[in-house]
């Protein structure tokens, strides 16, 4: 995808509300500082600043920030090597990003590594319930079309190519990193996506 594909999916279509919810259900406090790690075109880190957070974003893709990232403070790079001090953030984000790698757990350290002290990393992955079935028949249900359809169709095309998680998989996986499952929510249609937040110990 070019950086204006990423653009339209953020901004065009049910896929830009999804992150404004996921920002309010993150529950960051005015003042915190955030990342959001694989953050696109910068959405995410434009809704938390909203919120009052200082936020920060970094995605590998430097096409995604074509012709202008959706928020200034975005840089180019990997996750799994974080250019940012260790303890940096009280809230750090993973959307879209997990699921598409053959072994999660070292990001996921790369993640609690510049998360605070009882910080906190909130990911957003398709779930158990994701299927081009059960997209499809979304699709249908709420009407859409062009890039809106066709989005969730590919992201439930991706999902069963590479990863879908349950609550307790997750749970297992945050806990390879120290990081402690608090909640959980399913939303999308029946449940197709998996919010959920951990909690890295004050110690």
């Amino acid at each position: 995808m070019t950086g204006w594909d990423f653009r339209q999916i953020q901004t065009q279509t049910g896929w830009g509300r999804t992150l404004q919810s996921f920002s309010r259900w993150c529950r960051p406090e005015a003042g915190w500082v955030t990342l959001d790690a694989g953050c696109g075109p910068g959405l995410l880190p434009a809704l938390f600043q909203e919120l009052g957070c200082r936020a920060f974003g970094i995605d590998l893709d430097g096409a995604a920030f074509v012709p202008a990232p959706l928020h200034p403070s975005v840089v180019q790079g990997r996750a799994s090597h974080l250019p940012f001090a260790s303890q940096t953030f009280h809230l750090v984000t993973a959307t879209n990003l997990l699921f598409f790698l053959d072994d999660p757990a070292p990001v996921l350290h790369e993640l609690r590594r510049v998360t605070q002290p009882g910080g906190w990393v909130a990911v957003l992955n398709p779930s158990e319930r994701m299927s081009v079935q059960a997209a499809a028949v979304l699709t249908s249900e709420l009407g859409l079309q062009d890039a809106a359809a066709e989005s969730l169709l590919n992201w439930a095309a991706r999902a069963e190519a590479h990863r879908r998680w349950n609550p307790d998989e997750l749970r297992a996986l945050f806990q390879t990193a120290d990081l402690e499952l608090v909640d959980w929510e399913y939303r999308i249609g029946p449940g197709l996506a998996l919010f959920a937040r951990a909690r890295r110990s004050r110690s």
